[in-house]
């Protein structure tokens, strides 16, 4: 069932290049570095035209009115 010889290993050498699966340029790093630079362009410009300001919202409403009734002295339920 089980052999019990020595079994023969080939080995296979490969460069640097190869082993890593792909080649030496810097264009992921330059791709990525633009990327992000972009990004934070954009968000810094969306800030700048206010596309992140909100309004009051409902939670900022029933706030206010409980703080107010707290305030006079009733419960918020009512």
């Amino acid at each position: 069932m089980y052999e019990t010889g020595s079994k023969e290993e080939s080995v296979t050498h490969v460069t640097t290049t190869e082993a890593r699966g792909g080649s030496r340029t810097r264009a992921t790093r330059n791709i990525l570095t633009i990327s992000l630079l972009l990004i934070v362009i954009i968000l810094a410009v969306a800030l700048g035209f206010g596309f992140f300001e909100t309004g009051q919202s409902g939670a900022d409403n029933v706030n206010t009115e409980n703080a107010a009734q707290q305030s006079a002295g009733l419960s918020p339920d009512g």
